[in-house]
């Protein structure tokens, strides 16, 4: 299972350390940042995101929401994709699809 914040990419800004990422794109076997690629820390190599041609895929347990954490809105689970693949069964009221989001079967 993963858990990911999905953003067009003209939503996501990075204010500092980009100089300490890493990009891998898994399709050509190269450490460059060939779309679309995997994103992770150059330091401790802690995977970060995909990045697509159109999307940034994050993964909100990365993200540091306060000394009290909060989950924002936006971050909480809106439905389950590729759910006709699954290993266990999710017990909540989540829309299920069987493959993508609004172009696959709602199970």
């Amino acid at each position: 299972m993963q858990w990911a914040a999905i953003f067009h990419k003209h939503h996501v800004r990075f204010a500092a350390g980009v100089n300490h990422l890493h990009f891998f794109n898994s399709e050509l076997n190269k450490h460059e940042r060939i779309l679309p690629c995997k994103v992770s820390c150059a330091l401790c190599h802690t995977l970060v995101a995909d990045e697509g041609r159109h999307m940034w895929l994050a993964f909100p347990s990365l993200f540091e929401f306060g000394n009290t954490p909060m989950l924002p809105e936006t971050f909480k689970p809106t439905c389950h994709i590729f759910y006709g693949t699954r290993l266990i069964d999710m017990n909540d009221d989540l829309p299920k699809w069987s493959g993508h989001k609004n172009e696959s079967v709602l199970l």
